[in-house]
């Protein structure tokens, strides 16, 4: 008489919830940084892609000797070109940034007026300085030796 013994190979159903319950517990600590961290990447993506729209705006002006218009409101950003500014060339939407209603003018030389841009940026209040973004002045402060 042959007999078989069977050694227990594998896990315990309860060997298996207890890992999976710390799996859980450990996905839900860690899963909202994650989230935050992402959402946070993005904004930052979003400001840069702003930064270089800019730049590519203030060089396609120059280059066609053409004024351009930008026109912010909300969310929306949208890029005129014509004597009447009739001319849609595109329009941009925006998450992250919230821009208070006004319009950037850039010359035929690309200088970009007026000198700065307010609105929200992740829900916080922003004024962006375009002199040294676009125009690429930078402000110098000289300070002057006391006697």
């Amino acid at each position: 008489m042959t007999r078989y013994l069977h050694s227990a190979k594998g896990f315990t159903l309860i060997e298996l919830m207890i890992v999976m319950s710390i799996v859980a517990l450990i996905m839900g600590m860690v899963g909202p940084l994650a989230i935050n961290s992402l959402e946070k990447a993005e904004a930052k993506q979003e400001m840069l892609t702003l930064k270089n729209w800019l730049k590519r705006i203030s060089y396609r002006a120059y280059a066609t000797g053409q004024q351009h218009q930008l026109a912010l409101e909300g969310k929306r950003a949208t890029l005129t070109v014509g004597i009447n500014n009739q001319s849609v060339i595109t329009v941009e939407t925006f998450e992250s940034i919230f821009f208070e209603p006004q319009i950037m003018t850039f010359n035929t030389l690309g200088i970009i007026s007026p000198s700065t841009m307010a609105g929200e940026y992740k829900g916080e209040p922003m004024s962006l300085n375009l002199k040294s973004w676009v125009n690429g002045e930078e402000e110098i402060t000289y300070l002057t030796p006391s006697s």
